[in-house]
């Protein structure tokens, strides 16, 4: 009698593996760990490196990705002055990663050193030492 019923219990087993096969294909893969933007080291430079107060500046950023919105910044104590956007909303990297812009030293800004940042949106920055004298 076993002989007579062993088709049927493979024919069940075979069954069996595809509804398995079938459950787990259909459960969801866990989404993948989206990655911040790594951090890329840009070029910025800055003439005249020592100025006064309300002293029109030059900044030149290099090295930053093509299309990249830049924002400048000079940090004077606790308060962060954007610099270069007199003329432009949106300072923009030309296609080969570089930007000129001129700007001014804010003009209460009191003689010491200080640091003019420029971050990308795409990852990009760099930093710059300027001096302001009395």
């Amino acid at each position: 009698m076993q002989k007579k019923y062993n088709w049927i219990y493979r024919g069940m087993a075979i069954i069996f593996c595809f509804i398995l096969l079938y459950l787990f294909a259909c459960v969801p893969k866990a989404p993948k760990e989206q990655k911040e933007p790594k951090e890329r080291q840009a070029a910025l430079s800055v003439m005249p490196t020592t100025a006064q107060a309300g002293a029109v500046i030059f900044i030149s950023g290099y090295q930053f990705l093509p299309g990249e919105e830049v924002e400048v910044i000079m940090t004077v104590g606790e308060v962060h002055h954007s610099l270069g956007t007199e003329k432009e909303d949106v300072i923009v990297a030309n296609d080969k990663g570089a930007f000129e812009v001129k700007s001014g030293i804010p003009v209460k800004t009191p003689k010491g050193n200080y640091k003019i940042t420029a971050m990308g949106n795409k990852g990009s920055m760099a930093t710059f030492n300027i001096s302001v004298i009395p």
